[in-house]
């Protein structure tokens, strides 16, 4: 009979199931918060731009519409008429494609910066005061530099009543329509990607860029809108919506055509108030591109930054706009 100690059996704990990799796609398409930014600012451009084609499309049926377009781009001036009806059509396509994205990504249309319980509150209205005060400032001090000659009354009675009233409409829908098309979904999606600042300079430089197929448009108008593009991001970044922005915008833009009755982005307006006149050096008057394209313009805007900065503290600031880059393409 052999005898000895037996030697115990090693027990090898079993192996765990190796967790899943993600594949290349997934990383491509999805990050920590679901479906990575730069994805989701394509689709709403997707969406944007189909909807336009469609609306278009709609409006060629339209005998009225057409020649109204017609009109406007054989001439090269501003119609009341034909803002209603080429804003109207970005506003639909904008908000639309910006509803359908806010059911896809979960959130308030609000979110993106117009939220309708605010529309034409307090902030659209001081945003208004700051817009005819910004261009009256920039006109007066062309003026008084000898560039700027007010002329008379080019309206009177019902038609001046008529035209006051309707391109006033009309520019609160360009504000409208420009804001949220450059500042609204785009910024609040682009901002959760690369940062509040990157994105703002980017949409702004594309902001400017567009205007420059305008009549009479120059690079130097371009870089003006450009950097309006920047004060509007200042101020939606200050006040955590958009309401600001369309009421300096459309007031602006209203005060510099109908108003003052010079051109805007290179564009002149049926039915203006003034028959006023540039004299000057292009630097003082911004020549064919109007306002926009004079230096005045620039320092005037810069006032306008540091003002905004001074009366709208940081403090206001909303968090959306706040966001650091948490989803961008890594």
């Amino acid at each position: 009979m052999s005898s000895g100690s037996s030697v115990p059996e090693t027990v090898l704990p079993t192996p765990r199931p190796a967790a899943p990799q993600a594949s290349v796609w997934r990383k491509i398409f999805i990050g920590p918060n679901g479906v990575r930014a730069g994805w989701r600012f394509v689709m709403y451009l997707l969406l944007f731009a189909g909807l336009i084609y469609l609306f278009q499309a709609v409006m060629k049926l339209i005998p009225p519409f057409v020649e109204i377009v017609r009109t406007g781009q054989r001439e090269g001036i501003l119609t009341p008429q034909f803002e209603f009806i080429f804003e109207s059509t970005v506003i639909a396509a904008a908000f639309v494609a910006a509803g359908i994205m806010a059911r896809f990504e979960k959130r308030p249309f609000g979110a993106y910066g117009i939220p309708f319980e605010k529309a034409f509150g307090k902030l659209f209205w001081q945003g208004v005061l700051w817009g005819l005060a910004f261009e009256t400032a920039g006109m007066l001090i062309i003026s008084a530099l000898g560039g700027f000659s007010f002329g008379n009354l080019a309206l009177s009675g019902g038609a001046l009543v008529k035209y006051a009233i309707l391109w006033a409409i009309g520019f609160v829908m360009v504000g409208t329509a420009e804001e949220f098309t450059f500042r609204g979904y785009a910024q609040f999606t682009l901002t959760t990607g690369i940062g509040f600042w990157p994105s703002a300079i980017l949409l702004s430089a594309a902001f400017g860029a567009i205007h420059i197929g305008n009549p009479g448009e120059g690079w130097v108008g371009a870089l003006s809108v450009a950097l309006f593009g920047l004060f509007a991001c200042f101020t939606l970044r200050r006040t955590g919506n958009l309401w600001f922005a369309i009421g300096f915008h459309a007031a602006t833009d209203y005060a510099e055509t109908f108003i003052f009755s010079t051109p805007d982005s290179g564009l002149l307006a049926r039915g203006h108030l003034l028959n006023s006149s540039f004299h000057g050096p292009r630097w003082l008057t911004g020549g064919t591109i109007g306002p926009e394209g004079s230096a005045i313009d620039f320092v005037v805007l810069a006032v306008a930054f540091i003002a905004f900065a001074k009366l709208y503290p940081a403090k206001r600031s909303v968090a959306a706009y706040e966001s650091k880059p948490s989803d961008n393409f890594r």
